[in-house]
């Protein structure tokens, strides 16, 4: 709802219309808000089972879809180098993720179904987003495309509140939502924007994926002073020198 509403604010318009239906990429965009609200409570209840450390590690992985639809299909440029930088960046969420283990992560065993879901879940999203920019479909509507795929779920959130019989907010509900829908909604936008612009998906999205983790990893140490292992370490060089082998 808020990246819905910041949307139609920076639009200064409304995206829901009449005529929207008729849009190439409106089916894209119904489908996708259906994948967002899903697959947001998919990656909740899995944080809940097997903890944080497995669930972004899987969620992260998923840079692996974008990176072989844009080589195999789209025909990016392909190096040894950029492969070298792709296997490392891999290897780098891996390696940052790695934590003492914990009571979430002993429940991996009966839960090991869910991690997988935030996989394909994340993975499915980023390459409809990839195949919808390159596909033309868009047409310079990015933002259009945007505001209307999360006013969508929002709406179907809502009807599953509805339905629960949980339609109530809270004020610590309507802060955090704002908190978290403001860099949402630039998440997606400057994805879309980025393509747009001609960046290689096989390039975009693993640099992506590294620098949310490896922002995170530095604002949960220099933030909330959390202990980083030499593994850890390891893993943020490995990281670097990942940035550096996939765009130079």
């Amino acid at each position: 709802m808020v990246c819905g509403t910041l949307g139609s604010l920076i639009m200064r318009d409304f995206p829901i219309k009449t005529d929207i239906v008729s849009t190439p990429w409106f089916i894209y965009a119904l489908f996708l808000s259906l994948c967002f609200i899903t697959f947001f409570n998919v990656n909740a209840y899995t944080i809940q089972k097997v903890g944080m450390v497995i669930t972004s590690i899987f969620q992260k992985l998923s840079l692996i879809f974008p990176v072989i639809l844009g080589i195999l299909v789209y025909q990016e440029s392909t190096s040894n180098q950029k492969y070298a930088g792709i296997l490392l960046t891999i290897l780098a969420i891996i390696l940052i993720n790695i934590k003492p283990k914990s009571d979430g992560d002993a429940s991996w065993k009966k839960y090991w179904f869910w991690p997988f879901l935030v996989f394909f879940g994340s993975g499915l999203i980023e390459v409809t987003l990839f195949y919808v920019e390159q596909s033309g479909k868009l047409q310079s509507a990015g933002i259009d495309f945007v505001t209307l795929l999360f006013c969508m779920a929002g709406f179907w959130g809502l009807l599953f509140l509805m339905i629960r019989g949980q339609l109530s907010f809270k004020k610590q509900d309507v802060i955090a939502g704002i908190l978290l829908g403001i860099p949402n909604f630039f998440t997606i936008y400057l994805l879309i924007k980025g393509l747009e612009l001609g960046w290689e998906g096989s390039v975009l999205f693993p640099l992506n994926n590294l620098g949310v983790i490896v922002l995170t990893t530095i604002i949960g140490v220099s933030f909330f002073k959390e202990k980083m292992s030499p593994i850890n370490y390891l893993g943020i060089i490995f990281s670097l020198i990942a940035v550096w082998l996939i765009s130079s």
